[in-house]
């Protein structure tokens, strides 16, 4: 069997002082009952007393522990380079939106009613119809195409009070076979003058069988003396 060392007793059993006083209170157990007996012999008894070293009772030192290196210093993080914004892509340019088409002119206005024969077949208008006989054939077109003009623009707008008709002013008239186109006539209302379109056709008797017109815009004054526009008369 192997040995058991003191110092490895020592820690399994009680300490020096606890040891002692264990045996000196059966060493005073014995005298006390040595006392009492008096005439019986005490019989010698062998007592073990086993005495520690003082290293026994020094507490045992902690466990070591392995020293720990000091923490690197913190490695000094390398800024990374400034990234470059990724390049915003050139938008094309907006395409020059189409030019809208040209506004067609409003649709001429067809006449339901003539009026031209009802007007000269007033016995007012005698001077008229004799002033009619003595014009060539397209010259007294020209006119019964402008008196009829008159009266339309009247019918269709009260306020108009139209009181001469030029077919020619602003562009030349158009005459074929018995249709009259006067692409730039003018008319004169209340001292002022507008521009007019008209097409006005001609039956085989010498009468108005279909009016169509458009009144225009106010004609500035200072074009008036151009297109041989007078204020009055």
């Amino acid at each position: 069997m192997q040995r058991t060392g003191p110092a490895a007793r020592a820690l399994r059993e009680p300490g020096l002082a606890t040891a002692l006083c264990l045996h000196l209170a059966l060493l005073g157990a014995l005298l006390a009952a040595r006392a009492f007996s008096g005439f019986v012999p005490m019989t010698e008894m062998n007592v073990e007393v086993e005495l520690v070293g003082p290293e026994a009772l020094t507490p045992p030192a902690p466990p070591s522990v392995p020293a720990q290196a000091p923490p690197a210093p913190p490695t000094a993080e390398i800024a990374s380079p400034p990234q470059m914004a990724p390049a915003t892509p050139l938008q094309d340019k907006p395409a020059t939106p189409p030019a809208p088409p040209p506004t067609e002119p409003p649709a001429m206005i067809t006449a339901r009613t003539l009026h031209s024969e009802s007007v000269l077949a007033n016995p007012r208008s005698r001077g008229t119809r004799e002033a009619l006989k003595t014009l060539e054939a397209s010259e007294r077109v020209e006119q019964l195409c402008n008196l009829e003009a008159m009266s339309q623009i009247h019918a269709w707008k009260a306020d108009f009070e139209p009181d001469r008709v030029v077919a020619f002013a602003m562009a030349g008239t158009k005459l074929t076979k018995a249709v009259l186109e006067a692409e730039g006539a003018a008319f004169r209302s209340r001292k002022q003058w507008y521009g007019l379109r008209f097409r006005c056709e001609m039956a085989a008797n010498g009468k108005v069988a279909g009016f169509q017109f458009r009144v225009g815009e106010a004609i500035p004054r200072s074009e008036w003396a151009a297109h041989d526009l007078p204020p009055e008369h």
